[in-house]
């Protein structure tokens, strides 16, 4: 089934776990919305820092978002840094994950370089804009800034990862915004259209997305592995500056080379799988 985001979205809101997540997944919601001025919100739940001992990294990360975002007609303005951590891929190792679990609400679990959320020079991290400071890594920090953002924004249509992700960020994340929305349901009946989309899927990253293809397959053992079914997906069709056979001027192609730091030789074939002519997402709420 095709997706019409004109027809479906007055105002989008992207959540993601690191940086590229937005350009791999939900670049051309993106790019559709800004060429329909329909206002949509890319929110970056960690800063990318993994392995690093300072703020370097995530800084460098940052900004290239940024980049990316104005390579498809986006801006700074549109786009909100929760600053908090990336600590590894497997649920063993991941910071999102180990936040998702904590019974204890209070709770701090430290980076290798951060206690607390941080943002960028001229972007400050949504805790810093709202608070004027910055916020604990722990649980209950985390689940009020979702819900204080859902409530500011109040997008009618949220694209997010998958509980079906094999990185363990990108699953907890999918767990998060399912009880803020629970949470601001009981509270106000607030019910918005929840999209998800894959990144990591069960078939492994050297298997999918198959590469140099312009349409996605479906990933061995998706089924059996989980509730998505593959006919049930929505395919959002790319504008055509988006579509591979524009190569080196294919717009998502350009916004994901802004992420330098992403485009390890390790993952670079992993990464580009995605320029695709098409997204994929199914809808679970």
């Amino acid at each position: 089934m095709n997706l019409d985001i004109k027809k479906v979205c007055n105002n989008v809101m992207i959540i993601v776990p690191h940086q590229d997540d937005e350009i791999l997944m939900a670049s051309g919601v993106i790019r559709i919305c800004q060429k329909n001025n329909i206002p949509c919100t890319v929110v970056m739940a960690t800063n990318g820092d993994y392995g690093c001992e300072d703020y370097s990294k995530g800084c460098a990360r940052l900004k290239e978002s940024v980049a990316g975002l104005e390579t498809l007609g986006s801006n700074k303005e549109s786009f909100e840094i929760m600053g908090y951590a990336d600590t590894g891929m497997p649920e063993s190792e991941s910071f999102l994950t180990h936040l998702y679990n904590e019974k204890n609400e209070q709770k701090i679990y430290s980076s290798s370089c951060a206690q607390e959320t941080y943002g960028l020079k001229d972007k400050a991290e949504f805790h810093m804009r709202k608070y004027g400071k910055h916020g604990a890594y722990n649980r209950e920090t985390f689940v009020e800034d979702l819900q204080v953002l859902l409530e500011e924004k109040k997008p009618d249509v949220i694209f997010t990862t998958s509980e079906y992700d094999t990185h363990g960020d990108h699953s907890a994340l999918y767990y998060f915004v399912c009880e803020v929305l629970d949470m601001l349901n009981e509270k106000n009946g607030y019910e918005p259209k929840v999209f998800c989309g894959l990144i990591h899927s069960c078939a492994g990253d050297d298997n999918w997305p198959e590469r140099d293809t312009t349409i996605f397959s479906c990933p061995q053992g998706l089924e059996e592995n989980g509730k998505y079914k593959w006919e049930e997906r929505m395919i959002l069709e790319l504008p055509e500056e988006m579509t591979k056979v524009r190569g080196i001027n294919n717009l998502k192609y350009q916004a994901l080379l802004k992420h330098e730091t992403a485009l390890e030789p390790d993952a670079y074939e992993f990464l580009m799988a995605f320029i695709k002519d098409e997204e994929i997402f199914w809808k679970v709420r």
